[in-house]
């Protein structure tokens, strides 16, 4: 049973001042720890390398069958490596002030390594925070080195990473106090389908789409038919309008998730350079479209004018591909970066290449667990645990949320209500709740389910 703290254990930013730059974490109790950072310049370059370690550590982990505990504990310490070294040159005085940095997040989040159904929430301020891969530091726990051996050993090596201990959010694009509901209508989610048929995994999230009665799909695109084909909007605004339909026509609900499961290529450029960010998208009949990010920069504009549904709450998003929330480190361009403009509630991204059938299987476990009423952030906690579990495999770890944790499915379709409930929905749910991405932790609000238990239980992986 999972459920995610009713309000952030900590509070994360990185703020600029004449004398350099400051990390600061403030507790839920308003205590503080400020510790100085290194230069920009300094911490892009050592994002860059940390980037490129973890795309190593992450072949150990391909398989999408159980993969063997040894070989797998073995990447996750040498991930907990690079996670050093990034640590090292981010704070001035790693030496100094490290333990300081570890004893106030473990004061903050007391219930990291227990594996209690209360899971500490960890919250990043907008700006240079949100770009350090938080989840896949090993910040509650950098100094054991020792082999992993069994089963036990993995999973409390895991815990030493807020990928696993805690659900982490960053603040986003999301407008100031929007609806944390993910409207359910007619006992159905309203959900976007965006991918490269190309791709056995893509085919498999198709099918799951398809199969659950709880989920209104609008999609594939892009479509083969040829009537389809010709009357599909673009992409650009698709992401502008989820109240547009793949027929040019208007749609009676809007989106309430846009679902990208495609090729990705992600190419950074040292120095300033651009780089590479595109979208390759592809129907059955294998007519491929490559998106380029900045081609949808640049119509974002004139999208936005064009789009018939405006002051609606904008869809979550879930980028299901490779190296989805990967910016570069000198101009911070990344696959993702559309979504924070257009003011999507969220996005969950990943931090590096993945499998086609393992990306399929978390997500299946995502959404399972969300139509149940669980949080985004719970939802993201249960896959990424249930991979690791039937598995032993941590590439859960990868996926990162941009946005908010406590976005939610309300009202609870029958379908995937527990029995006892079948005829009761929770009115809190119902109406919609929110809780503003702001900077003060103390002050948030919560909906009315702070207390709710989320199962494990239902498909197996």
């Amino acid at each position: 049973m999972t459920v995610q703290a009713a309000r952030p254990n900590v509070t994360v930013c990185i703020r600029s001042h004449q004398d350099g730059h400051t990390l600061e974490l403030r507790g839920a109790d308003d205590t503080v720890v400020r510790l100085e950072v290194n230069e920009p310049t300094v911490i892009r370059a050592a994002y860059g390398s940390f980037l490129n370690d973890v795309e190593r550590v992450r072949r150990a982990w391909r398989d999408h069958t159980p993969l063997r505990t040894p070989a797998v504990g073995a990447a996750l310490r040498a991930l907990a490596g690079s996670g050093r070294v990034f640590l090292t040159r981010l704070l001035r005085d790693a030496k100094g002030s490290h333990e300081q940095l570890v004893g106030q997040l473990r004061a903050c989040c007391p219930t990291w390594n227990r594996g209690t159904p209360v899971v500490p929430l960890v919250h990043v301020l907008s700006g240079p925070a949100e770009f350090i891969p938080w989840e896949l530091l090993p910040l509650f726990d950098p100094w054991t080195t020792s082999p992993i051996e069994d089963t036990l050993g993995l999973h409390d090596a895991c815990r030493a990473f807020p990928g696993f201990s805690a659900v982490v959010e960053r603040q986003f694009g999301a407008p100031y106090g929007q609806s944390t509901c993910l409207s359910v209508v007619d006992e159905s989610l309203p959900l976007r389908f965006v991918w490269h048929a190309e791709y056995p995994g893509a085919r498999a999230e198709l099918g799951f789409f398809r199969s659950r009665p709880a989920i209104r799909l609008e999609g594939p695109y892009p479509d083969h038919a040829p009537e389809a084909a010709a009357a599909s909007p673009a992409f650009v605004d698709q992401i502008a309008d989820p109240g547009l339909g793949l027929d040019g026509s208007r749609l009676r609900h809007p989106d309430q998730v846009l679902h990208v499961s495609c090729h990705c290529v992600v190419r950074t450029a040292p120095g300033g350079a651009d780089g590479t960010f595109e979208y390759h998208l592809a129907d059955e009949e294998e007519q491929s479209v490559v998106v380029p990010v900045d081609d949808v920069m640049r119509d974002l504009l004139p999208a936005w004018q064009r789009s018939a549904t405006k002051d609606v709450p904008q869809p979550l998003v879930f980028l299901n591909a490779c190296s989805t929330g990967v910016h570069d480190p000198w101009s911070l361009r990344s696959i993702l970066e559309p979504f924070r403009h257009n003011g999507n509630r969220g996005v969950i991204a990943t931090a590096a290449t993945l499998p086609d059938r393992l990306a399929e299987r978390f997500s299946r476990r995502f959404y399972e667990t969300l139509l149940t009423g669980a949080r985004v952030g719970e939802a993201l906690h249960v896959a990424k645990w249930r991979l690791l579990e039937d598995r032993r495999n941590p590439s859960g770890m990868l996926y990162s949320l941009h946005g908010s944790s406590e976005l939610q499915v309300a009202p609870v379709p029958r379908s995937h209500r527990p029995p006892v409930a079948a005829d009761v929905t929770s009115g809190a749910m119902a109406g919609g709740m929110t809780r503003a991405m702001t900077g003060g932790a103390a002050g948030d609000t919560n909906g009315g389910t702070a207390g709710q238990s989320i199962g494990v239980g239902g498909n197996t992986l």
